[in-house]
């Protein structure tokens, strides 16, 4: 694509869409079960947990990838079987050192995502964009199973659960405040919000919010999370990267 393009001095997009108006699409597109909002709760609370999206200008491809511990193997593979079922299109998986990536090439699921989740410019020490510090979840009116799928995905992703708490964690104020009003509209009372501050040179605080040992039976069975590696993590490892 690149050569032809500067044959014909034409853009690749260009080149591209008359190619696949001639001989079809090359790849499968993935089919959003958009209608599911159980399904694209879980799918957004993930992304804002552990996920992250761009466009590479230079190949002209949208990327969407969520970044789990190697120690959540038996959860990745859940997620797989879940994607595969929603999206009727099968992740990349790769693992770089501790860290497995669930990765998909699609414009389509990176347009949807950008429906529900924003963020602003923040750059960390080195100058890259990071999302985690200013990601909020749009305007929208979500219904009651969205808020349930919402709150698993965040909790598989960036919390965990001890004996005495349940504590979800983001360097994002605004998603915590977000997470706490649907916690309110699910009829949960006995939670707390608190910011550590982080001692260490050029890294930012995190905003934890805690949902009481007294609630953890109501949450486990209204949200039922599905990692597990989270559940029997011990009080004050975060098991995600």
């Amino acid at each position: 694509l690149n050569y032809i393009s500067r044959l014909t001095g034409r853009n690749k997009s260009t080149l591209y869409y008359h190619y696949k108006n001639t001989f079809g699409r090359f790849y499968k597109r993935i089919k959003l079960d958009s209608e599911n909002e159980l399904f694209v709760g879980e799918l957004i609370g993930l992304f804002v947990g552990d996920g992250n999206c761009f466009m590479d200008k230079k190949k002209y491809r949208y990327f969407v990838r969520f970044y789990f511990n190697v120690s959540e193997r038996d959860y990745v593979k859940q997620l797989v079987s879940l994607f595969y079922k929603h999206f009727n299109k099968n992740p990349t998986i790769n693992r770089s050192k501790n860290v497995l990536v669930i990765r998909y090439y699609s414009k389509d699921l990176f347009n949807f995502i950008l429906g529900y989740v924003g963020w602003k410019v923040s750059k960390d020490a080195i100058g890259r964009n990071k999302k985690s510090r200013t990601v909020y979840l749009k305007d929208k009116k979500h219904s009651r199973e969205f808020k349930i799928g919402f709150l698993r995905g965040f909790i598989d992703s960036d919390g965990y659960f001890t004996d005495k708490k349940i504590l979800f964690g983001s360097s994002s104020k605004k998603i915590i405040e977000q997470t706490k009003d649907f916690l309110k509209d699910l009829r949960f009372k006995d939670f707390r919000i608190s910011f550590y501050k982080d001692k260490r040179i050029n890294c930012i605080g995190m905003w934890h919010l805690y949902i009481s040992k007294s609630e953890r039976e109501k949450f486990c069975e209204i949200i039922s999370p599905r990692n597990l590696t989270k559940i029997n993590a011990p009080t004050g490892i975060r098991i995600s990267e």
